[in-house]
């Protein structure tokens, strides 16, 4: 039986349904929930944008204007610990509901790419089963978006389940 169970969590209703199985599988049995999100590092830095340069009101041929970034109220570090601030609150308002129906769990803010940051920990919390929510992208959009869930089943050690949300089960994708 699963003893330790990582349950992945991305803000979106299409994940939170795997809450009512989570609640199912870990209230018959002495489970410890791990409920997990993760928050993405904003890739680049701030660049300075290019304007044409304008002359008697038309483009000058060949002239653009560089325009200093605008001022930011917040450092990056500040940026981060806010955003994890927030996702925290969030974790815990999904748990509470868990920890009302008797179920043990603990939450967990990390910081990086999904899927490795939930391979990561699942590891090092050595998790017998992850669960997660598809959001059911296909074809094109799964090519340019990605699939975190993909990405965990191709290279998770561990069972994974995947709970397909029954608004996608009717056949209607959402990305």
């Amino acid at each position: 039986m699963y003893k330790r169970i990582l349950v992945t969590l991305d803000g979106s209703e299409m994940s939170e349904a795997i809450l009512p199985e989570v609640s199912k599988l870990a209230s018959a049995s002495d489970v410890t929930v791990h409920l997990v999100t993760v928050a993405e590092l904003p890739s680049g830095g701030v660049v300075a944008e290019t304007h044409p340069l304008v002359v008697a009101g038309a483009p000058a041929p060949g002239g653009v204007v560089s325009v200093p970034p605008s001022r930011t109220l917040e450092t990056r570090g500040q940026a981060i610990e806010h955003a994890k601030e927030e996702l925290h609150s969030y974790v815990e308002s999904k748990a509470a509901g868990l920890r009302k129906r008797g179920v043990d769990v603990q939450t967990q803010v990390l910081i990086g790419d999904p899927a490795a940051e939930i391979l990561a920990y699942a590891q090092a919390k050595q998790i017998h089963l992850i669960m997660m929510a598809t959001h059911g992208r296909t074809g094109l959009s799964r090519v340019v978006f990605g699939s975190v869930a993909a990405r965990v089943v191709s290279n998770a050690a561990r069972p994974v389940l995947l709970i397909r949300p029954p608004r996608l089960s009717a056949g209607s994708e959402r990305p």
